[in-house]
């Protein structure tokens, strides 16, 4: 490297440093600077590990004050499941909270009266009450039959009635009718949303592999039906994606990590569950961001790092109307290919994957992902509406100019772009 360049990123390091120092003393609470779970939600799906903390230590946390912290640090915005006593715990760190009970998910064939009457119930149970206020949401069912969907609705309608979010997730394109019972993954979310009536579509899909590969038609087909059906209905969808290994999954990596969170984002997502946060102590489960004895593993900082990444564009993204998505070289199982772009004029040789977006003026902007999980890629951006494009930094430094080493992109990462 030349002394010239040495020089350049001295003291671009220099100005970075000292941007950082100036927003840290603005911004001395640094839940301040995140997303709102309202606006996109970020949780890890799943309970709380055992055992119960009554004292004893449990790795990296011995107490649900710091599972609440350790949360926070790695860059949540809302708790997984977790039992009414442990709702306090939350408030501190402005996790929203997503509150679970047996009395409510076990879903009993009950009366609309009764259902409330346990909802008011298990709300009662949280001391001092004037946490209540702080429930996001009350899980009810994980990938239900349709056959359940009257009664789910029941009960969502008695948490609804609390002003609660209900949080229900359904079943990924590559379950069976006779799992989701429904003819048809469409008719499944059609009548989810027709008979369950809810503010959002919740779904998980894994498919990322031990042996390397990537099964775009599997990931992306089934995230084209939930963006059609998300914007049918005009609710935002929130993506439940790999957090951990097991089965024949793939280990987390930057890159596993990135191209799913990123590819959600250019559909035009609204929020991204882990499954899981913590190992669960089950066969070939492991590396979680937190493993079977309580302890961090090298996922937590690479979920982190992440997550970090969503809150720092979320002011833009969270403002964007999603306009089209599409794919280059090669077209996924129901995708459409550049032909379709609207804002796009050219982007180079690559598999990339282009969320286009306009702002509330009609600004366009495209979210640019990566496909490729190992080898990292140069851009050539143009936009069809003539100006200087501008990269909206993942590190929380605003809008830069896109030129020198901006245009690279690492496997599976993504960038948000605009023009000016």
């Amino acid at each position: 490297m030349n002394t010239e360049r040495k020089l350049q990123i001295f003291c671009t390091l220099v100005l970075m440093a000292g941007t950082g120092l100036n927003m840290f003393a603005q911004n001395s609470d640094p839940a301040r600077s995140r997303v709102k779970a309202e606006d996109f939600i970020i949780f890890p799906w799943g309970g709380l590990p055992t055992p119960d903390f009554t004292g004893g230590a449990w790795g990296d946390m011995s107490s649900p004050d710091d599972l609440m912290k350790d949360l926070f640090d790695c860059g949540y915005n809302a708790t997984g499941f977790i039992p009414a006593k442990y709702v306090p715990y939350a408030a501190p760190y402005r996790l929203a909270t997503i509150l679970a009970d047996g009395r409510i998910s076990s879903c009993p064939d009950v009366s609309p009266q009764e259902a409330e009457e346990t909802v008011k119930a298990v709300l009662n149970g949280i001391e001092p009450p004037e946490m209540r206020k702080n429930i996001y949401s009350i899980y009810i069912k994980d990938e239900p039959n349709a056959s359940l969907f009257p009664r789910l609705n029941l009960w969502a309608e008695a948490i609804r009635k609390q002003g609660i979010l209900p949080y229900i997730n359904l079943f990924p394109d590559y379950a069976s009718d006779g799992q989701s019972g429904s003819e048809g993954y469409e008719a499944h979310l059609d009548e989810f949303v027709n008979i369950c009536h809810p503010k959002y579509i919740s779904y998980d899909n894994y498919s990322l592999y031990d042996d390397g590969t990537f099964n775009e038609d599997r990931f992306y087909g089934n995230m084209e039906t939930v963006r059609k059906k998300s914007q049918q209905y005009g609710i935002p969808f929130w993506n439940v994606i790999l957090g951990n290994t097991h089965f024949h999954y793939a280990e987390p990596s930057p890159a596993t990590l990135g191209i799913q969170v990123y590819s959600t984002l250019a559909y035009g997502g609204k929020g991204i569950g882990y499954f899981t946060h913590y190992s669960p102590e089950l066969g070939n489960y492991r590396l979680a961001p937190v493993d079977q004895f309580g302890y961090r593993t090298k996922t937590w900082e690479m979920l982190r790092n992440i997550n970090l990444q969503i809150h720092a564009i979320a002011p833009i993204y969270c403002t964007l109307k999603n306009v089209n998505v599409f794919h280059t070289d090669r077209t996924p199982k129901n995708a459409r290919g550049i032909e379709s772009a609207v804002h796009l004029k050219s982007i180079g040789e690559g598999k990339f994957l282009v969320g286009e977006f306009v702002d509330p003026a009609g600004k366009p902007y495209l979210l640019v992902v990566n496909r490729d999980i190992r080898k990292s890629v140069q851009l050539k951006i143009s936009f069809r509406k003539e100006g200087k494009i501008l990269l909206v930094s993942p590190y929380g430094r605003g809008k830069l100019r896109f030129e020198g080493e901006q245009d690279w992109l690492a496997p599976g990462a993504g960038a948000l772009y605009t023009v000016e």
